[in-house]
């Protein structure tokens, strides 16, 4: 069986996706995958056993040229991977939709009541009903089984298998930040958007609880600003210089546990299978909490829609809660590695 996915962005929500393909894979044995990501992200999906191809797809160049020349080169494009037995559509976008239905296949996606673009409805063969309380994981791969009709229950995502890789070259890069005296924990300081972020100061208060081997990563000129100014106030703290999405996943990768926002960064460590602590405000529980997996939310009460952006409840919770929650982890993750050793 030939199946496509589309999902183009972000970061986050595409290694949410990604979690279906074990479900899938399992079930369909012989089948082959191809993931549609914009090229941006689309290095998260490198090294996948699981994905035969990868379509890059470039729709913010196409929108700067506004030529119908590239109109139609990307639309050959596109087009040239198929057909498919099934283009299932993840992210519920017009432009999503659009690249589905050019993939060719009979196309899949949400019931239209749960789109964020009606209009994407149109495109699709077949629309899928899923309960929108469902964390964005489950959904995913709820839509995904359900369009190939195979089973899926929310407990296949109780602890999944890694499923995010690299190559030597990508975990080379980082070496020397990583200690082996000290547990090396990453910090995820910022996000996409503000009212997810927590404070830097608190972060500062971490690493000082923590005394371990502190590692930062950043994305952009504010994540390193943000980063910077933690490692100022703290000695036990680094930041991790810039690296492309398979270096990163390389880093988070061979870390003890992970720290940070609803944020891509932080959603890596649930696909290595690496401890994390991802903390939540305005927006929804997305990942599916595991064992070693673990999500601090607020009370706050959540727009599943549209988060509200004055929403800054993140930032009331407590590093004691943190810690404590840290150091569960890490005496976990401690007990695995020497179970793993003998």
């Amino acid at each position: 069986m030939n199946i496509a996915f589309v999902r183009l962005t972000s970061l986050g929500d595409i290694i949410l996706g990604m979690a279906a393909l074990q479900i899938i894979r399992r079930q369909l044995p012989d089948c082959h995958i191809t993931w549609a990501a914009d090229k941006r992200f689309a290095n998260i999906l490198d090294h996948h056993p699981d994905i035969r191809q990868v379509v890059r797809v470039d729709l913010k160049s196409l929108k700067k040229k506004k030529s119908l020349a590239a109109l139609v080169a990307e639309y050959r494009h596109l087009s040239s991977f198929g057909r498919f037995d099934a283009v299932i559509d993840l992210h519920g976008l017009l432009k999503s939709a659009v690249v589905a239905a050019i993939m060719g296949g009979p196309s899949h996606g949400f019931a239209r009541q749960m789109l964020k673009e009606p209009l994407a409805g149109l495109f699709y063969d077949h629309r899928m009903p899923v309960p929108l309380e469902l964390p964005a994981a489950s959904r995913y791969s709820a839509l995904a089984c359900g369009s190939l009709g195979l089973e899926f229950r929310t407990t296949d995502l109780a602890r999944p298998e890694p499923f995010l890789f690299w190559s030597d070259a990508d975990r080379a890069i980082t070496d020397e930040y990583f200690e082996r005296q000290k547990r090396n924990i990453i910090f995820v300081p910022e996000t996409s958007a503000a009212y997810k972020n927590y404070p830097p100061e608190k972060f500062t208060r971490l690493a000082e609880m923590l005394g371990e081997n502190i590692l930062i990563c950043h994305g952009n000129q504010q994540e390193l600003q943000t980063a910077e100014l933690i490692a100022k106030r703290t000695a036990n703290v680094r930041v991790l210089p810039r690296l492309n999405l398979n270096q990163l996943k390389a880093a988070v990768g061979r870390s003890d546990l992970v720290i940070g926002g609803d944020s891509g960064p932080t959603h890596i460590a649930w696909g290595c299978g690496i401890p994390s602590i991802t903390l939540f405000g305005a927006t929804p529980v997305c990942i599916c909490p595991t064992e070693i997996n673990r999500v601090i939310k607020t009370a706050s009460r959540v727009n599943l829609r549209k988060p509200d952006a004055s929403d800054f409840s993140v930032c009331d919770i407590p590093e004691t809660e943190i810690i404590q929650l840290a150091e569960e982890l890490l005496g976990l993750k401690g007990k695995l590695d020497e179970r793993q050793k003998s």
